[in-house]
């Protein structure tokens, strides 16, 4: 055979010169069935795939399917699955936070149950103690008892000890029991009423547009008067407008200086007149001229003065340097080698004060009242003369006598 038989045959065979003759397989020629070719086997899809390393790797978050909703349960919503959303560090964190603060506030919660339990149920008011500021007993309680304070409490045993506010019971005893200068109500655990007084005396005497008010130390009111009460200080002071008598309240000096009448600034800087007569009280006190002052007068914060025994009264000016003057006076007075006699009666002045800053005091002493002069009786003017001629004669007859 030639070659171009050769080439005829080859192309009818396999339809080309490049592509050879396919040969058969054992497995064709016994029967078999007819495999694929390897690239064809990698196309067709496997109905049952083995999993490759690939395949067995789990997805990532990201990539991993989400679950299927049933249907039959309540909340479903059809449609496509939603993607989960990716959970932040910072969201952690505020989670974490909020777990810690819900604990935090549940501790807190069950601590104020727990207390409020315990002061319910364990402190109890069981005794009541009356005793004065430096918790001396038994206390100095004026005209009043002890059961009377206590009763006016008007709290029981047994009852919460913090059921009460003791601020409103200290009102309530200095309203209703106006002696008593000072009043103070406390707690001691773990059930005992602390009732702390001092008593009220009666000091000073301020008139007013009805009348007269007595007042304590402190300027409480203990009464009123229609008359001027015997044995007090006079007190001269201006007071409020609206002023009333009520006992138990106290009385606030209205503050006036002539002085800087109209100078809102200057005044505001001065004391109040119940500052300036404190610190009178305090420095007289301790002069030892307080129980001989028998009037104070602070009407004008400019002309203050006092009047000590009724008999010598005291200039003392505005309230600059009021302790210097204070002193000043008591020297006068109370010296018995440079001071003032026990009857000397006028006016003491150290209000004035030099440019050099020092202080004098000046002493006038009340002139006293001229003694009238009798009218001569016109019936007996003869026997008067008579009898003074022969007083005359009587005492020269004595006279030559004695020669």
């Amino acid at each position: 055979m030639d070659r171009d038989q050769r080439s005829r045959q080859q192309k009818s065979r396999g339809g080309s010169f490049s592509r050879p003759a396919a040969k058969r397989s054992l497995g064709s020629r016994m029967g078999l069935q007819k495999q694929a070719p390897p690239q064809q086997r990698a196309r067709r899809p496997a109905s049952n795939p083995t999993p490759t390393s690939q395949q067995r790797r789990p997805a990532s978050p990201q990539h991993r399917s989400q679950p299927q909703l049933n249907p039959q349960k309540a909340g479903y919503t059809p449609g496509a699955p939603r993607r989960q959303r990716r959970v932040t560090q910072a969201e952690l964190l505020r989670r974490r936070n909020r777990r810690r603060a819900l604990g935090v506030l549940g501790v807190l919660a069950v601590l104020a149950l727990g207390a409020i339990v315990s002061v319910n149920l364990l402190f109890k008011v069981t005794a009541f103690r009356v005793e004065t500021f430096d918790r001396t007993t038994p206390a100095d309680t004026g005209i009043y008892t002890e059961d009377e304070i206590i009763a006016a409490l008007g709290i029981e045993q047994n009852s919460n000890l913090f059921g009460f506010s003791t601020t409103d019971k200290t009102l309530q005893l200095q309203q209703q029991f106006p002696y008593l200068d000072n009043v103070q109500v406390d707690i001691q655990l773990p059930g005992t009423v602390v009732i702390k007084v001092s008593p009220a005396r009666e000091h000073f005497a301020c008139m007013y547009s009805g009348g007269w008010v007595v007042l304590s130390d402190s300027l409480k009111i203990l009464r009123s008067d229609v008359s001027q009460p015997e044995g007090l200080t006079v007190l001269s002071c201006s007071l409020p407008a609206d002023f009333t008598p009520t006992p138990g309240n106290f009385v606030v000096p209205v503050s006036y200086n002539s002085l800087l009448e109209g100078d809102a600034t200057a005044e505001a800087a001065q004391q109040s007149a119940q500052e300036t007569l404190m610190q009178m009280l305090d420095e007289l006190q301790a002069q030892g001229m307080g129980d001989g002052v028998t009037a104070l007068n602070i009407m004008d914060l400019s002309e203050l003065s006092f009047i000590f025994q009724n008999r010598i009264e005291v200039l003392l000016g505005n309230s600059n340097r009021l302790d210097y003057k204070i002193r000043l006076a008591a020297v006068a007075i109370l010296d018995p080698d440079k001071g003032l006699a026990a009857s000397d009666k006028g006016t003491l002045d150290v209000s004035y004060q030099q440019t050099d800053g020092e202080i004098k005091g000046y002493f006038a002493p009340d002139e006293p009242d001229p003694t009238p002069t009798p009218e001569p009786d016109p019936e007996s003017t003869g026997e008067g003369e008579g009898g003074s001629d022969s007083d005359a004669s009587s005492g020269d007859a004595a006279t030559n006598t004695s020669e």
